[in-house]
């Protein structure tokens, strides 16, 4: 259990690098507005992220890996549609 609450700490921290990774959007020229809702989707995205974790956590052990292979697959696919529209840029 130690070792768990190990590795949720380094998740969460590494969720918080990427969430002000992307906060970069404020040197772009956009709308105040634009900027608001952009910040409270990645807000919410990191949100989503933990909670997520956190429920795959509060279920049984034997059921984690095929999860977390579920949950793999669907960021994944979420990287591969980014990378497929910065291509097309």
């Amino acid at each position: 259990m130690v070792k768990s609450n190990l590795t949720r700490k380094k998740i969460k921290a590494e969720e918080k690098v990427v969430a002000n990774s992307l906060r970069t959007f404020y040197s772009i020229a956009m709308s105040i507005e634009d900027k608001v809702v952009s910040e409270d989707m990645i807000k919410k995205l990191s949100q989503e992220s933990d909670t997520m974790l956190d429920i795959i956590n509060d279920i049984p052990r034997r059921y984690h890996k095929e999860l977390l292979l579920g949950y793999k697959t669907l960021l994944q696919s979420g990287i591969s549609a980014v990378n497929r529209r910065l291509t097309n840029l």
